[in-house]
Parts: structure tokens; sequence; C-alpha cells
């Protein structure tokens, strides 16, 4: 069972075609690192669930509330610190399955979802989420959004509602540069993937030393191995744009 210990917290944000799943194999590559994938953003219901409970508590909690003949009684035991603490446990435990807490210093996930996300609840989402993960560090990966629309699954998507997914988690991301600075951390699909040999490893050290604190010449090598194995649902697959520039 998961000990409320220190760990540090790692989502990357992003949407589909991104080459996110291949950013998630260079975090798991990393020394005492797990990062899992896409989860259907369930942390998202776990957040609308205490919103709509402190919604009630916040209306009937008081003295009277605290008697067993009023309708809400006990409503003044839920408080934002319990439900946190639990919504950690069910996070975590999610996230390590059947690994030993003890082999992992680092967790989190990957997910392409985060446009579910509305606008209105995007701050309060993410002071939520880090109450339930303290210090997250979010990794904003990015790709050429039309060959992202002409990749995978988006090819049979409306095309005005596949943009307006990759449009909300651009505001999405750019909400999270402009509110934590400090803790964001940028990734470019054609960087990494790119042929520029000094600026693929420009980008691997510095995702390593934002990960981990620091990229020495093994590990650089092995986020390199990385890069030839295939991440993903159709891994070194082709977009439609390619096929048609075939």
């Amino acid at each position: 069972m998961w000990k409320d210990r220190s760990v540090e917290y790692v989502f990357v944000v992003t949407y589909g075609r991104s080459g996110s799943t291949l950013v998630q194999g260079m975090l798991n590559a990393m020394p005492r690192t797990l990062v899992r994938g896409e989860n259907g953003l369930y942390v998202q219901h776990l957040f609308r669930a205490w919103q709509a409970a402190d919604d009630i508590r916040q209306k009937r909690k008081g003295p009277s509330a605290g008697r067993p003949t009023n309708a809400f009684f006990g409503i003044n035991s839920l408080t934002r610190g319990r439900f946190v603490r639990n919504a950690r446990r069910l996070l975590v435990g999610g996230i390590l399955g059947r690994q030993d807490e003890k082999d992992v210093d680092r967790i989190g996930f990957k997910e392409v979802d985060w446009h579910q996300i509305t606008p209105e609840e995007t701050e309060p989402f993410f002071a939520w989420l880090e109450d339930v993960c303290p210090g997250a560090k979010y990794i904003l990966n990015t790709r050429d959004v039309e060959q992202v629309l002409g990749s995978g699954f988006w090819q049979r998507q409306d095309a005005d509602t596949a943009m307006a997914a990759i449009k909300r988690v651009i505001e999405i991301q750019d909400h999270l540069r402009a509110t934590r600075p400090d803790r964001v951390h940028e990734t470019r699909y054609e960087v990494i993937t790119g042929e520029d040999r000094a600026a693929s490893d420009a980008a691997l050290t510095a995702l390593a030393e934002f990960v981990v604190g620091r990229c020495d010449p093994p590990l650089l090598e092995t986020l390199r191995g990385t890069l030839a194995v295939g991440h993903g649902p159709n891994p070194f697959g082709k977009s439609r744009r390619d096929k048609k520039g075939a």
C-alpha cells in the first residue's frame, strides 16, 4: 500500500498524435521514473466530484448539520484536505499498479484528453491537482498542427471538432506557461526526432535535466536508443499528408 511519502509528479500535457507516447517512453527510460499512459483524464472526474460535494457543503454546512436529525448531517466532515488525501491515494495507486513504490521517485502520466477541461475550470482544476500532487511539473509537448491533423485517428474526426480540441489543449498549455513558468518544460516532436543531432541531443538533455536534474552521457545514449523504438498505436506510421507527398 502506498505510503504518503515525498515523491515528484510529472504530467505530459498535449494532444493526440503529437509524439507524446515517444515522450512517455523517454521519461520511463530515466532512472526511478514511472510515467503511465493515457487514462481518460479520470482525475478530472475526481475534481468535479469535489466541486459538486463542496458546492452542497458550502450551502448546507453549519452547526445544525452536526445534528443527526438534519438532512445534511455530517456534511461538515467533508473537507478539502480529506478529499485531497484520498484522491492522492487513488491517483498514486492507479499509477503504481504492481510497481513497488520503493523503486520510484517520480510518477505521473501522459494524456491527450486535456481538452475536456473547460475554460472556466482550468485554474481551479490545476490548483486542485497540485493539492493532490504537490509541486507537479508539466511537459508541454507540441508538433506541427497540420501534421497532427493528418495523422492517425484525427483523420477520422470532423475537421472543426479536431481543430477545436487541439486549440483547447494549446490554450491550456499557454495557461500553464503563464501561471507556472518554473514548472513547465517544452518538448517539440520535430526537434527530438529531427536529423539535426545537436538539436535533438540538446532537447533530450534538457528534458532529462528538467525531470531528474541531470543528463550524463550514458543517460543521453539511453534516450537516443529510445528514439529507435516504435511507440504508440502506429509507430513510425505516415500521416495522410506524408502519403499524399509520397
